[in-house]
């Protein structure tokens, strides 16, 4: 079985940013930010992993939820909030080793532990995250300078009349 992350969006976004006052593209493009860092997080450690956004705020009606590159994420519908949502989650999924809420909000952090859930804060899972770029980063690396010295050429690899007789046919001769 899988671990699940369950992450609250928007806590994440302005507890680890701090950003000034946002306009809406500012936003959608932090909440794409997110995404794109828990994609590359998700497929270091091979987990699932739901991201809720609060949007009580909205004129949403209902509760909107789409599955982004592997990663499902959740808009609150009007007047629900995430924590609501990420309790539901918590509560109802039962086929994971783990579930993890990364939120900072200390009454959800309360209210959501029980036996195979933990919590993390913000500041613990963005260190999680930075770390796990690097050691991806660290493995491309070793892997295209164990590449290009295992990489031998066509030209070091036949013999010079063949070699020759190629560049003739390249030449129209």
């Amino acid at each position: 079985m899988k671990d699940l992350y369950i992450i609250d969006g928007y806590n994440f976004i302005f507890n680890h940013k701090k950003p000034a006052k946002l306009s809406s593209s500012r936003l959608a493009e932090l909440r794409n930010t997110l995404i794109e860092n828990l994609l590359q997080f998700k497929s270091y450690i091979s987990c699932d992993i739901i991201t809720v956004f609060d949007a009580r705020n909205s004129e949403n009606l209902a509760r909107n939820s789409e599955i982004s590159d592997g990663i499902q994420v959740i808009y609150s519908k009007k007047g629900e909030t995430a924590d609501s949502i990420v309790e539901n989650i918590v509560h109802s999924n039962e086929n994971y080793d783990r579930i993890f809420v990364v939120t900072s909000d200390n009454l959800q952090q309360k209210v959501v532990f029980r036996h195979n859930i933990y919590r993390k804060s913000i500041r613990e899972f963005s260190l999680e995250m930075k770390e796990s770029r690097k050691k991806i980063s660290d493995r491309l690396k070793y892997q295209k300078a164990f590449s290009e010295k295992s990489f031998y050429s066509i030209e070091k690899r036949i013999g010079r009349d063949l070699k020759e007789g190629l560049e003739n046919i390249r030449q129209g001769k």
